[in-house]
């Protein structure tokens, strides 16, 4: 049995959506794939879809997308960058697919203005 897969690198600002995509060829299975990550390669579901309880704060984050292949975590914070695995092992040949995630800070846009302070004088 060989293992095949891809990786992929994504780069996104806190505070925005990010869909995990299992880039499988095997789109039609009732099984759900098993996605691990962050924090320390948890494991995130089990086949049957039902996310783990000791996700903490992340599992109000996390959904399925319509395909129930595919992960939404939103909104994304610092703490969510590593690498992420979708883990297709129930099928005729073992998938794995690793996205690098990285998370940036959220910028905030600051506007220096020139600003003449006038002053008058009332007689």
């Amino acid at each position: 049995m060989g293992v095949f897969g891809a990786n992929e690198t994504v780069f996104l600002t806190s505070g925005t959506a990010l869909v995990l995509v299992c880039n499988t060829s095997f789109r039609d299975s009732i099984i759900f794939p098993t996605w691990s990550g962050p924090p320390h390669a948890l494991v995130y579901n089990d086949k049957s879809g039902l996310f783990n309880p000791n996700l903490g704060e992340k599992l109000n984050r996390l959904n399925w997308t319509n395909n129930n292949i595919d992960l939404q975590l939103d909104p994304v914070t610092i703490n969510d960058a590593g690498l992420y695995t979708c883990d297709d092992m129930f099928q005729k040949r073992p998938f794995f697919y690793d996205i690098e995630v990285n998370v940036i800070g959220k910028f905030k846009y600051v506007s220096t203005l020139n600003l003449h302070q006038t002053t008058s004088s009332v007689p």
